[in-house]
């Protein structure tokens, strides 16, 4: 139903688009007549109706007209029948007595509610012109058909020899014309050209002259070869989708009239006078003896005294007419924009009060489910059905416990995408929650579980949680039309970052807010899998807007990459689980806690705060392309959005800039000939940083080195790391380890770089190793048994470390690596 809403909308802003091109277009007919070929005319009404026919267009952020529709709560109010009693509704086994009564009124009232429907206009005025489209469509179609069944039940096969050869010269000048049938009437009708799939050119009983004759087939089979008759059913196809626009019929009837002057033109290509005076004289004879009758889907002689004195005109005019080439372009430009500037569901009313005048009616609907027990089941359902959900996330089920207090309701959603999850604002699961205790009086826990293709969320939120940040009980909330109006605006208003806060006039962090012990306690209730796990925190993050802890598990005896990714709101509502093949992970793994220190951020916060401002820039871009494609009334203040999330990514680039200090490059100083060699020789190929301004410092394990042949052959594992300088400590932003030979020959009193080998990756990795230490397997033994072990590569970064900074005199008093902070003494 969507679907046909949202095709009937197009149409709508196509035909008004189209009506202006078309006005246009009949007003200058008398100058396109006399300046272009009948021809030109074809085309464009040719593209014009091709272009009626297609319910897509291209969508500009502003249009120049606004079409008026009805708002979506516009309806009208239907009884169905036979839906007397049975409302859905019932009564726990615990209610009893004076409660029980209040249900059973509940429980009428519902029915009642049941009996009633309500149809939008919209939909209505969507099936009104489907249902016209379809009967204007069939009865063309309908029409055309009887027609011809009618006609050739009382026509025969031409039998006439003189007659046969003058159709089958025609036809063979025509150069096509094979599959036409040519028939005789027996009654009052044609000549004319009928059938799409198998052609008949009916001629009318009586008889005519052989010039007659001549002028009859080259006109019908010049259609023939047109494919006229598919030019005429797209004229009629275009009338059927745009039955509720006359000048869409006029455009129809204007495109028939230049159809047959076009005819006329193509007929008598390159004729000389004479042939045209005789060919007027036939159609001015044939026009007299023709009849009125025709259906749509055929080609006629008869178009009344004034048509035909258009086409004697256009017949014995020599003068050549432009093609029109250029204009042509310019109307198919014009008619492929139709419907562009045009839109259709907006009204000159501010958004500001549009959104109110929604707030309204959303305020009224939900006061109208608004019930004291939650085992409610019908109110429940509509109360779900009227709130708000982020589009792509869909509704599965829920569930209602009332056998003891609290009493709760649980819903289960889908979405349909990691992405939907995990960067939506999670300010709609505590809006919607918060509506809920307000609603059902009796209601004391609420629970959302939200599954989506590699993550899952639990939110629950109780009275006691919304009494806290509403400072009041929220069903007070909900007393009356007025209050519930405010309450929705100021819910609305709300981040998810704002339920972190206590709603007064003097807002507040609030004092139930989690600690980072008791929200490692809070997960092992939500997640108990993860009590056979390793968990290792990583800190504050920002997920679906909400400021959590984020936390990592490691299975023991595995790669230390972490195998799972949760998160929980300091609040405790909202807990996450996230695969690691979620593609949000790639995003968390980036950078670990915004650590604060002092009033200035760290780099490596400042660098989360880029990834985050990145990934809320690229969203909110992502959202204005669907706002405008959908033409939402908050296309501007998404438009607002995007400039925010530009100023915010360029205000944390700009201070990331700032605090980044340039470090001067490493060169490390030794009187050992092969070990100058080696760290010259990685200074080649390990000493640009990703970053610019930070720094790379090497530092090689040698294996053993071997001169042999006048080449020098050393084999090391190289552990190298860039560095940036945040504050007094410098951290590890990257690096890598691996094992290879060097090989260098003498130059002069030193050693230069001839080429290297390095190990492989992966099941070849220790048969690389060995394959290029070869002979000397103890270097290749030694190499891999020492290859995990961090001491012998830490101690030498350590050593480095300390050159570098005593060199340089850069005022560093630690070094970050490996998740460890190292004094440098």
């Amino acid at each position: 139903m969507n679907l046909l809403i949202r095709f009937a909308e197009n149409t709508a802003e196509i035909s008004a688009g189209a009506s202006v091109l078309i006005l246009l277009l009949l007003s200058a007919g008398k100058l396109t007549r006399r300046v272009y070929a009948a021809q030109w005319r074809n085309w464009v009404w040719l593209a014009l109706a091709v272009r009626l026919l297609i319910p897509i267009h291209f969508e500009p952020p502003r249009t120049a007209v606004t079409l008026p529709a009805p708002s979506p709560e516009q309806g009208i109010t239907v009884v169905a029948p036979g839906t007397r009693g049975t409302g859905s509704f019932s009564i726990p086994d615990t209610v009893s007595g004076q409660e029980r009564n209040a249900y059973e009124k509940k429980a009428e009232l519902i029915r009642e509610d049941a009996e009633k429907r309500t149809v939008p206009l919209n939909t209505l005025l969507a099936v009104t012109w489907a249902a016209g489209a379809a009967g204007c469509l069939l009865w063309t179609l309908g029409s055309s058909l009887l027609f011809r069944r009618r006609l050739l039940r009382w026509s025969s096969e031409e039998t006439d020899d003189g007659v046969l050869r003058l159709f089958r010269e025609e036809r063979a000048a025509a150069g096509g014309g094979g599959r036409v049938h040519l028939m005789r009437g027996k009654k009052d009708a044609g000549p004319m050209l009928i059938g799409l799939l198998r052609p008949v050119l009916l001629l009318p009983p009586g008889s005519f002259e052989d010039g007659e004759l001549r002028v009859i087939f080259r006109h019908e089979l010049t259609h023939f070869r047109r494919r006229d008759l598919w030019y005429r059913l797209l004229l009629a196809a275009a009338c059927a989708v745009h039955w509720f626009n006359p000048l869409v019929w006029l455009m129809a009837r204007a495109a028939n009239r230049d159809l047959e002057l076009s005819c006329d033109e193509a007929a008598l290509k390159n004729a000389d006078p004479v042939f045209r005076a005789e060919y007027g004289r036939a159609i001015l004879s044939i026009a007299q003896k023709a009849t009125q009758r025709r259906a749509f889907l055929s080609t006629g002689f008869y178009g009344g005294k004034k048509e035909l004195k258009r086409r004697l005109e256009t017949i014995l005019d020599t003068k050549k007419r432009r093609r029109g080439a250029a204009a042509l372009c310019v109307a198919l430009v014009l008619t492929i924009s139709c419907g562009a500037f045009v839109a259709y569901g907006g009204t000159s009313v501010p958004d500001g009060q549009k959104n109110r005048e929604k707030q309204d009616v959303l305020a009224h609907r939900l006061l109208s489910v608004r019930t004291e027990y939650i085992g409610d089941n019908s109110a429940v359902g509509r109360m779900l059905g009227a709130l708000s959900l982020p589009d792509g996330m869909v509704q599965e089920g829920m569930a209602l416990q009332t056998n003891s207090e609290p009493y709760s309701l649980t819903v289960r959603y889908t979405a349909q995408s990691d992405e939907l999850l995990t960067k939506t604002e999670l300010a709609w699961a505590y809006r919607n929650a918060t509506l809920i205790l307000s609603l059902i009086q009796n209601a004391g826990r609420v629970a959302f579980y939200v599954d989506a293709p590699d993550c899952a969320m639990t939110f629950v939120y109780t009275r006691e949680q919304s009494m806290k940040q509403e400072q009041t009980d929220v069903r007070m909330l909900s007393q009356g039309e007025s209050e519930m109006k405010k309450f929705l605006a100021d819910l609305n208003s709300r981040t998810a970052e704002d339920y972190q806060m206590t709603h007064s006039a003097e807002a507040k962090e609030r004092d139930d807010l989690l600690t980072v012990g008791q929200a490692e306690t809070a997960m092992e209730q939500h997640a108990p899998i993860i009590l056979s796990e390793k968990l290792v925190s990583r800190g504050r993050l920002v997920l679906a807007g909400a400021d959590c802890y984020g936390f990592t598990s490691v299975l023991a005896g595995r790669s230390p990459q972490p195998e799972q990714w949760y998160a929980i709101s300091r609040d405790g509502s909202a807990f996450f689980v996230i695969s690691d093949s979620c593609p949000v992970v790639r995003n968390l793994e980036s950078t670990e806690t915004a650590v604060k220190s002092g009033s200035e951020a760290s780099l490596t916060a400042l660098r989360e705060q880029i990834t985050q401002a990145q990934e809320t820039l690229k969203q909110a871009q992502a959202e204005l392309v669907n706002r405008r494609k959908s033409r939402a009334t908050d296309y501007f203040e998404q438009q607002q959005k995007v400039r925010e999330a530009e100023e915010a990514l360029a205000k944390a680039q700009e201070e990331f800039q700032s605090r980044h200090t340039a470090l001067p490059p490493y060169a490390h100083r030794t009187d050992d000939a092969v070990e100058s060699a080696v760290y010259e020789a990685l200074g080649q190929f390990y000493s640009e940083p990703y970053t610019d301004g930070n720094v790379v410092i090497n530092a090689p394990v040698i294996y053993g080195s071997f001169e042999e042949d006048g080449v020098l052959r050393v084999f090391a594992t190289v552990d190298e790391a860039e560095y940036e300088l945040d504050g007094e400590v410098l951290n590890s932003v990257g690096g890598s380890r691996i094992p290879m030979e060097l090989r260098f020959s003498k130059d002069g009193n030193s050693w230069k770089l001839i080429g290297r080998t390095t190990a492989k990756d992966g099941s070849y990795f220790g048969d690389s190793i060995r394959d290029f230490c070869a002979p000397h397997g103890d270097a290749a033994k030694k190499m891999l048994a020492e290859y995990g072990k961090s001491d012998n590569f830490l101690s030498g970064m350590k050593k480095n470390i300390r050159e570098y900074v005593s060199q340089t005199g850069i005022g560093a008093k630690s070094f970050h690596s490996g998740g460890e902070d190292y004094l440098i003494v």
